[in-house]
C-alpha cells in the first residue's frame, strides 16, 4: 500500500526527465514520436509537456492541431534559470551599493 502511494509520482518523475533528454536536440516534435518513444499514450505525453511549459522548464507552445511541440528555441531551461539569476544578482549588487552609500 505504501509503493502503491507514491508510484504514479515516481513514474512521472521518470517520464519527465526521459522527455526533458529526448526534447533536448530539437526545436519541432511531433507528439506521436514522444508518445512512441516514451511507450505512453499521447494524452499523457500531452499532460507532461504543459505542465514543463508551466514550469518553465521548457519554452515552447503546442499545436494540437498538427500534434507538434514547436520549442521557442534550442536553449535549454538551465540557459533560462542562469540568465534569470545572472539578472537578480546584478538587483542585489545594485541594492548593496545603494545602501552602503546610505550608511
Amino acid at each position: 500500500a505504501f509503493i502503491n502511494d507514491y508510484i504514479d509520482d515516481l513514474l512521472r518523475n521518470m517520464r519527465t526527465q526521459v522527455l526533458l533528454k529526448r526534447l533536448q536536440p530539437y526545436t519541432r516534435i511531433r507528439i506521436a514520436f514522444i508518445s512512441a518513444e516514451l511507450n505512453v499514450p499521447a494524452e499523457d505525453v500531452e499532460e507532461l509537456l504543459v505542465s514543463l511549459i508551466l514550469d518553465n522548464k521548457i519554452r515552447g507552445r503546442i499545436d494540437q492541431i498538427n500534434g507538434v511541440l514547436e520549442l521557442d528555441s534550442a536553449k535549454s531551461a538551465e540557459y533560462w534559470h542562469y540568465n534569470a539569476v545572472q539578472q537578480w544578482a546584478e538587483r542585489l549588487s545594485q541594492i548593496n551599493g545603494a545602501l552602503a552609500q546610505r550608511v
